[in-house]
């Protein structure tokens, strides 16, 4: 019973990704994202002091508001390479209703999640060349299906780029810098279609996204936090390989 559970999960996984794929090559193909200079959060205005007394051009400044903060996150430099802790808990009328917390592995290009569910199950997956691999500790089995860039994060339950650069603009009620966890971030505020308000926090040093937060009726439901973020990658060795040793993709090679 236990092993059709897990097998029934890594399927709606798989099938999330999929739908994921299809949802994404339509956004980027209908929505292209101009690429625009950040402004720095610790300053009144975004030029460049150096450029201003040599005489160069200086950049145009940029206010962070709901029309123009999608952009600005889309120019943010994202790392490639590093490693982090991610906490993400669902609650229900104030009550935790499960926490997943997942070791990430990041660099050029592939990620690997392992995931620690509320069952004491540890959920492994990692995604490169176009494919996701997904399989459990308690067992040998490993699922693969085609993947996009979006696969992930929805292997971390995270929301992703993709979904607040997909955010209507007249949806988004808040933007603005803000300090979160010690980091400078871009917020971003918006209500969905269902009554649902969404918060994102986005760090400026990383370009990863660092918090998040669902709210429903006046209820948050769901939490995302990330910490102990370590750029370059410092750990190579079996990162991104499978149960059986095959060695997917070796960091640096």
């Amino acid at each position: 019973m236990e092993d059709k559970k897990r097998t029934i999960m890594a399927m709606v996984i798989i099938a999330v990704v999929l739908l994921a794929v299809l949802y994404s090559f339509f956004l980027n193909l209908f929505a292209p994202t101009p690429h625009l200079e950040l402004a720095d959060p610790d300053a009144s205005q975004s030029l460049d002091p150096v450029a201003q007394e040599s005489g160069q051009s200086v950049g145009v400044v940029v206010e962070v508001t709901p029309q123009t903060v999608q952009s600005l996150i889309a120019s943010l430099e994202r790392y490639e390479s590093y490693r982090r802790t991610v906490t993400v808990e669902y609650l229900s009328a104030g009550q935790s209703a499960g926490t997943v917390t997942a070791q990430v592995w990041a660099d050029g290009g592939w990620t690997r999640a392992s995931a620690a569910l509320a069952s004491g199950t540890v959920e492994n997956a990692v995604v490169g060349d176009g494919t996701l691999w997904l399989w459990y500790d308690s067992g040998p089995k490993v699922y693969d299906g085609p993947a996009d860039g979006r696969a992930a994060d929805l292997t971390q339950r995270l929301p992703t780029y993709e979904d607040v650069l997909a955010l209507d603009k007249r949806d988004i009620t808040a933007a603005g810098y803000e300090e979160r966890d010690g980091q400078p971030c871009v917020y971003v505020e918006a209500k969905t279609p269902v009554d649902y308000t969404e918060r994102y926090w986005v760090s400026v040093n990383s370009g990863l996204l660092i918090a998040a937060e669902t709210e429903k009726g006046g209820e948050v439901v769901y939490t995302m936090s990330a910490r102990d973020v370590v750029s370059p990658l410092d750990q190579t060795e079996g990162i991104f390989a499978l149960p059986d040793g095959t060695a997917l993709y070796t960091p640096g090679e």
